[in-house]
């Protein structure tokens, strides 16, 4: 086992955990706060990739496992934005400074959380798959944390969607 891998469990548990957390509470939803995660993981996720992987080094394998990888965290995190549970706030609660305000609160609960343990074990098995078929790009962490952030950005998507679409009814 190497340090790389442990490193990777090790951010794996804890975004599990944090993420998890916030799936079972309600929080209050701010699209534009909510877009920021997915952002930065995104950037680390490159930074991480570009830092660890020569352009040269890339195989057609490992660019498709790559885009397997991203259509089926895509897929999953818009799934996630489906299952999301909103309830209006009582009062529009101001986030601070240059954060919006929030008007409804939401939560996945324990399917979002079902959903955060499918992502992980799918990533896993490809990860294996890949592995042994070759593939060197799968294991890197900067892949784990753009895979991490492109599902937060489906879910995100998703939440604005459905919160566009609420407030369009809501104001027939």
């Amino acid at each position: 086992m190497t340090i790389q891998t442990i490193g990777n469990a090790l951010l794996i548990l804890v975004l599990i955990g944090w993420i998890g957390f916030r799936q079972m509470t309600w929080r209050p939803v701010s699209i534009g706060r909510m877009w920021k995660l997915p952002a930065i993981m995104g950037l680390v996720g490159v930074v991480l990739l570009v830092q660890t992987t020569k352009p040269t080094a890339l195989t057609p394998l490992d660019l498709s496992v790559l885009a397997v990888e991203l259509v089926i965290s895509l897929g999953i995190g818009a799934w996630m934005g489906a299952i999301a549970h909103f309830r209006p706030l009582a009062e529009p609660l101001h986030l601070g400074r240059d954060r919006g305000v929030a008007t409804y609160e939401s939560r996945t609960g324990a399917w979002g959380i079902a959903l955060w343990i499918a992502v992980i074990a799918v990533r896993v098995g490809i990860d294996v798959l890949a592995g042994m078929a070759g593939s060197h790009l799968a294991a890197s962490t900067g892949v784990i944390v753009i895979m991490l952030a492109a599902n937060r950005a489906a879910r995100t998507a998703v939440f604005a969607a459905r919160l566009d679409r609420h407030a369009a009814l809501t104001a027939l």
